[in-house]
């Protein structure tokens, strides 16, 4: 799954970010308000410029007694960033969050502007969505075969049954039964892979 369907699905219509003038108290507020853990700080034309994040506040803020009122997100927020694009692999970025120990992650357009700000949560729950849509396909395509299969063993045991069918025709029968089955698995095989890919 890229972000930009994860962006779909949540129905993101407005970015959460903050300005450098940004009292970090105001942040503070904002964090345990809406019971996140990181906010992202822009400029003026919403280009991402750095990160301030609960460890942020707790290792420059408390630990030098700063006042959070006098101190802005300029002050204590980290600009060395790791951003991602629209239509990056919800997979990949899991992979660099790890690395990197990261638990937020912007995302950012070609001009570097914010449209989008995720936790390694919603990755994580995204990705759990997309197996089980995955395995739910692969269950509906494996009972269609099943079903296929088996109407054409009755249909063809019925004809037998009823002598509808010569038994020189029954091999030349039970042959097309076997290549429309084998025809099945080779298509299933095939869309394992791409849902795999899509993944």
């Amino acid at each position: 799954m890229k972000i930009s369907t994860l962006r779909n699905i949540k129905n993101i219509k407005e970015n959460f970010s903050f300005k450098l003038e940004t009292p970090i108290s105001e942040i503070a507020l904002a964090l345990k308000d809406k019971k996140i853990g990181a906010v992202p700080i822009v400029d003026n034309n919403y280009k991402l410029i750095g990160i301030v994040s609960e460890r942020d506040i707790v290792s420059k803020l408390v630990v030098e007694a700063m006042d959070a009122d006098l101190t802005t997100a300029k002050d204590i927020m980290t600009s060395k960033i790791i951003s991602a694009k629209l239509d990056d692999n919800i997979n990949g970025i899991i992979g660099v969050m790890k690395n990197n120990n990261i638990r937020h992650m912007p995302v950012v357009d070609q001009n570097n502007v914010l449209t989008d700000f995720f936790s390694i949560r919603d990755f994580l729950n995204a990705e759990m969505q997309t197996n089980l849509e995955i395995k739910q396909k692969h269950k509906n395509v494996v009972r269609y075969q099943i079903m296929v299969s088996v109407f054409l063993v009755l249909s063809t045991g019925l004809g037998v049954f009823l002598d509808i069918f010569e038994k020189k025709n029954l091999v030349i029968i039970f042959s097309g039964i076997f290549l429309i089955i084998g025809i099945a698995a080779v298509m299933t095989l095939r869309d394992n892979k791409r849902y795999d890919r899509e993944d």
